[in-house]
């Protein structure tokens, strides 16, 4: 990586980090004197958007066929349902999810029936679909976690950002072999092992402070937690690598200076957040 480019990144990260924090006291004193988890949601909510509009303008400047707009809408709909919702019993809240994942797919599908749309139906209605999947599913679920537990949105963010840094800090100094060159050539096997102790050391030393008493996490759940939320870091970082390698793009858009755009900020987050929301609600 150019030195240009780690200077950037040395000022970009902390300065979003403060934001993140800012953001997160913001909410927890209750300064917009909105229910809590209100502000963490709206700023999920606008990520969220980003990102599927990111993932539809890769793919069809990649000449996809894929429901740009329809993909957009239904996105921002089922991203601002959540905010209705009180998030505390899980009934009604998970509705959404499969009445506008039925109603993306339906009038899709019926539209692949006309004989001009038949060559390219099955693939727009895969390519809408995993969008939709991919990125507004888990930041519904997100959203949902922020007003169920607000605390645990910024754990989530600091085990898998940790992870994050823990791996390209090891990967640097010490990485010889290569983890998946096809898809990501710079990633290493000890950059993989780095970020993984270091999603798992950050779970053990947030819990107490970000978790408890309002969920009850001992020190080996922390840890076990620590390493599926690394594992599905890893996993969503390297599948949007997969999704840029296929369309030939360096970056989802060019929004943050040698960051790139809002998938690439957030890609790591995404199966990480459907993750911690299913141990949140048995937890609670």
């Amino acid at each position: 990586m150019p030195d240009r480019d780690l200077r950037t990144r040395a000022v970009l990260a902390p300065t979003m980090l403060a934001l993140v924090g800012g953001v997160y006291w913001a909410d927890l004193a209750g300064v917009t004197g909105l229910p809590r988890g209100t502000l963490a949601a709206g700023v999920l909510w606008l990520l969220g958007v980003g990102g599927a509009w990111e993932y539809g303008h890769l793919l069809r400047g990649a000449g996809f066929a894929v429901a740009r707009k329809t993909l957009l809408c239904f996105t921002a709909a089922l991203l601002a349902s959540g905010l209705w919702f009180g998030w505390q019993t899980i009934d009604r809240e998970l509705y959404p999810l499969v009445a506008g994942t039925l109603l993306l797919v339906f009038p899709l599908a019926v539209r692949s029936l006309r004989k001009q749309d038949m060559k390219v139906g099955l693939e727009l209605q895969g390519a809408t679909l995993l969008g939709f999947v991919f990125v507004a599913w888990p930041v519904y679920l997100a959203i949902g976690t922020s007003f169920r537990h607000l605390p645990s949105v910024l754990f989530v963010v600091l085990v898998c950002k940790g992870g994050d840094i823990g791996g390209y800090c090891v990967g640097r100094l010490l990485g010889r072999t290569r983890l998946i060159p096809h898809i990501s050539p710079g990633k290493t096997v000890e950059g993989a092992l780095g970020s993984l102790a270091a999603s798992m050391a950050v779970a053990a030393l947030a819990r107490g402070s970000l978790l408890e008493p309002e969920v009850q996490l001992p020190l080996w759940g922390a840890l076990a937690v620590g390493l599926v939320l690394n594992f599905t870091t890893q996993a969503g970082d390297l599948i949007e690598s997969l999704l840029k390698r296929r369309c030939n793009a360096k970056d989802s858009s060019n929004l943050l200076p040698a960051h790139g755009g809002v998938l690439d900020l957030i890609d790591s987050l995404l199966f990480s957040f459907g993750a911690w929301f299913l141990v949140l609600v048995w937890l609670t």
